[in-house]
């Protein structure tokens, strides 16, 4: 296993150090961890942290971040220019699975479930080079160079490429069912999930429905596969800011000792 990677700042100048790896976590688990926070901060999660506890929903994140947002408004002050106005950003949580056992752990797989969402995999690759093949229409002509065109197979309005969606769906939905994954997109925890994990820990059919892929490849994170965007009132959003600071702020106020001397006049 390679090096740990240097570990990534805190919430703010001031913050304590990162906590230390917890009491039966594995090496490769903290490592993930420690990876997703450089990678959630190289995305513009100025805030982000390990470990926040979600005590209304008995659950603890690996890592929770906050991304801060800007609006451009009219300057009432001046005609026909912006000003930039603090907005409530959005969030995001991080699962670190680095193993398949660890993953399966929270997922409740079903062997039968997994070999058959595999096959139906793969008919639905089949099925979609056939589709690009005989109905070119379904390109969406959205850039400048053809084989980066994004597809629309539904326009295509192919009755068994619907039904292959529709049982890959259920299937994908039995095999997570009441699992930590499909409850926090149902309780809208944050606006994007990623899981985070070891190569080859989760082949790309059994990801959960919602969910974006980053994997390890040495010492950073690679995007295979980007999560869908959930919109989360501003109450939830601010509830997770709070979480993370709370989760980042110390827990004991420092002695008398350690206090910085007032100013003389």
């Amino acid at each position: 296993m390679s090096a740990l990677p240097p570990r990534p700042g805190n919430l703010h100048p001031g913050a304590q150090p990162l906590p230390l790896m917890s009491r039966g976590e594995s090496e490769a688990h903290f490592e993930l961890k420690q990876l997703a926070l450089q990678w959630a901060r190289a995305q513009g999660y100025k805030i982000a942290h390990p470990e926040v506890a979600l005590p209304h929903y008995r659950f603890r994140l690996d890592v929770a971040a906050y991304r801060p947002a800007h609006l451009k408004l009219p300057d009432p002050n001046r005609a026909g220019r912006l000003t930039r106005k603090d907005a409530i950003g959005h969030t995001a949580v991080f699962e670190c699975k680095a193993s398949r056992s660890d993953y399966r752990r929270d997922a409740r797989s079903i062997t039968t479930l997994q070999n058959r969402l595999g096959a139906l995999h793969q008919r639905r690759l089949e099925l979609e080079r056939l589709l690009r093949l005989y109905y070119p229409s379904i390109l969406n002509g959205d850039s400048l160079f053809q084989e980066f065109h994004s597809v629309d197979f539904a326009r295509a309005g192919h009755p068994e490429y619907a039904k292959l969606l529709q049982q890959i769906q259920r299937l994908t939905s039995q095999l997570h069912a009441n699992t930590k994954f499909e409850r926090l997109v149902q309780w809208g925890a944050a606006n994007l999930f990623y899981l985070v994990a070891e190569p080859d820990t989760v082949p790309l059919h059994e990801i959960p429905p919602a969910w974006g892929l980053l994997v390890r490849q040495n010492a950073e994170l690679i995007l295979l596969r980007k999560p869908h965007f959930h919109e989360v009132p501003e109450t939830e959003r601010l509830a997770l800011l709070h979480r993370i600071a709370l989760t980042a702020t110390p827990r004991r106020s420092p002695s008398p000792s350690q206090s910085s001397p007032e100013a003389e006049p």
